[in-house]
């Protein structure tokens, strides 16, 4: 037998003996108590079951009674605001018909009301007209720029980029081919630095010195302060109880001074490069090494200090403004601690002179070239210039952008157009002419063409009178009527050119350094400040070599008011002067 046999026959006695012993607890009882002792046991579980559903049942039944009760009051209470609802409708239906009745009222009001305004129609077309008339005169303020007004460009928002007109030629840019070549100039060197020759020029055979020395220069500069002290001997006078000692030289008169040449520096960076005075004094403080530390309000004094020593170069200028034959004038305003102030600017080309005044009009022409000048004036239509000078001649470009202006407000006239291409004709034919002017039968071209146009303004205006809102193409036309001779006086006098742009620019450097670095608070800086800039400006136009040596100059000299000679009591050990390195 093998194993197989003898694993199933022991599995197969196992499973008798189990069931002889199962059939033996069954005849003898034992299995029937334990059936129905789990039966009772199951039937005990049911009936808990059974009871615990009845609870559930009862209490359910309670809850759909009280539930339904619920949805009773409820419903009762919908009712009860339905009904009030409906009551609520009615009410409102009987306002509505009331308000029917009020609004036919209403509609036969609004038709008696609707013929009155039939009656006040031409009263609003003529309001609208009005109406019209303000918003042209509105946007011509609003399109009021630097082409077709007095303001500057300065002031104008988003203005557009100046074209650059000159022709292109196709030429590379830098110096042409044949033009002389203008090299830096070779100075004088401190130090010599001699470079050895490499190994292999020295050594091999192939290279042969030559003799000559090839020589580069570094130029740099350095900016040191150079100090000059005085020294004088102290006494004591016994008879009137005090110490004196020798006069120190003019300006030598603090513990530490300095000299023309730190002075015109100064002055020079404030007031002609536009540096405000912190950044002056910051910038010598750095590139001295901190060893000058200049303070502003020293800065600020420098202006009436030149002012008061260069009063014969003023004087000079004054006289040659009043002995040129023509001369340019204007106005420009300038802020003053926080109030306006005039300058006036006259100008030949050659003389430029700055006067600052309180006010305008006559009270500003006031002890100025203008006052007693006899030849001709050039301005732009200021009303008070005409009371001055043998003659005048209004700014031509002013003009040209009064004429562009109207064009612009009053599109259906041709007047302004013609106007304007006349007067850039006449100017352009000015500039090309030659030294004894243009001849006398183009003059009277010009002014016949001149009257022409007139004549047009003056029937284009009676055809369609000026808008109230908008006169100021009609009061052109008045003013080129009553100035005719003022606008062309330049066609018949060389001397005299149409506009009035040399003030114009002359001014805006006042501006510019106005705006950019300095910041007056009180007229009397103001005066100091236009008395300077009309010298700096002599030295730049006069083709002054070295501008900064003419500023130093006159700072050397002794101030009017100085005495001639110096003591003083209690005087210090020592000054401290910076001078210059002759």
């Amino acid at each position: 037998m093998n194993d197989q046999q003898y694993f199933l026959t022991t599995s197969l006695s196992y499973q008798l003996k189990a069931a002889r012993q199962e059939l033996s607890a069954f005849r003898s009882g034992e299995a029937y108590q334990k059936l129905r002792a789990d039966y009772e046991t199951i039937i005990r579980s049911q009936n808990l079951t059974i009871k615990k559903l009845q609870r559930e049942r009862d209490d359910f039944s309670f809850s759909r009674r009280k539930i339904t009760g619920k949805w009773m009051e409820v419903l009762h209470d919908v009712h009860k605001e339905h009904e009030g609802e409906v009551r609520k409708l009615k009410k409102v239906i009987a306002e509505l018909l009331d308000i029917v009745a009020s609004l036919k009222k209403r509609n036969d009001e609004l038709d008696e009301k609707r013929k009155k305004a039939l009656s006040d129609y031409y009263e609003a077309a003529s309001a609208l007209e009005d109406a019209q008339g303000l918003i042209m005169k509105l946007t011509a303020q609003a399109n009021h720029d630097y082409e077709n007004s007095s303001l500057p460009s300065s002031k104008c928002i988003g203005r557009k980029k100046i074209t650059n007109n000159r022709e292109k030629t196709g030429k590379k840019k830098g110096a042409q081919p044949g033009h002389a070549h203008h090299p830096r100039k070779p100075m004088e060197p401190d130090k010599v630095v001699e470079i050895q020759a490499e190994k292999k020029l020295e050594e091999e055979p192939r290279y042969v010195p030559t003799g000559n020395v090839i020589s580069r220069q570094v130029i740099g500069i350095r900016v040191a302060p150079l100090v000059t002290q005085y020294r004088a001997a102290e006494f004591y006078d016994k008879k009137k109880g005090r110490k004196v000692h020798a006069a120190f030289p003019e300006g030598v008169t603090d513990d530490v001074n300095y000299d023309a040449s730190l002075k015109a520096f100064l002055f020079l960076l404030n007031s002609r490069c536009n540096v405000s005075l912190e950044k002056t004094a910051q910038f010598v403080s750095d590139i001295t090494d901190g060893a000058l530390s200049p303070c502003v309000g020293m800065i600020s004094g420098l202006c009436r200090e030149f002012s008061l020593k260069s009063k014969k170069e003023q004087d000079g200028l004054f006289k040659a403004l009043l002995d040129a034959p023509v001369m340019h004038v204007d106005g420009t305003a300038a802020r003053v601690n926080g109030s306006n102030k005039n300058v006036v600017v006259c100008s030949n080309g050659m003389a430029t002179m700055y006067f600052a005044r309180n006010n305008k009009g006559h009270a500003g022409i006031t002890d100025t070239p203008v006052e007693t000048f006899g030849g001709i004036l050039i301005h732009d239509h200021e009303a008070c210039f005409y009371s001055y000078g043998s003659d005048h001649q209004e700014c031509m470009v002013h003009i040209e952008r009064y004429l562009k202006d109207s064009m612009e407000n009053e599109k259906n006239l041709t007047w302004n157009r013609k106007m304007r291409e006349l007067i850039q004709e006449m100017i352009h034919e000015n500039n090309q002419a030659p030294a004894e002017g243009i001849p006398e039968e183009r003059t009277a071209a010009f002014e016949a063409r001149y009257d022409e146009i007139v004549r047009t303004a003056a029937k284009e205006y009676e055809e369609e009178p000026p808008s109230e809102y908008y006169p100021d193409g009609y009061n052109l036309y008045k003013r080129m009527v009553k100035y005719k001779h003022n606008h062309l006086l330049f066609l018949s006098n060389p001397l005299v050119e149409p506009d009035n742009n040399l003030c114009e620019r002359k001014a805006r450097i006042l501006k510019g350094k106005i705006n950019q670095a300095i910041s007056l608070r009180s007229f009397e800086h103001l005066t100091y400040f236009c008395e300077c800039l009309s010298v700096l400006d002599h030295f730049a136009t006069d083709n002054v070599k070295n501008l900064y040596q003419s500023v130093k100059s006159i700072f050397k000299r002794n101030r009017p008011d100085s005495p001639g000679t110096l003591k003083t009591t209690s005087p210090p050990e020592y000054v401290v002067a910076l001078a210059e390195n002759e």
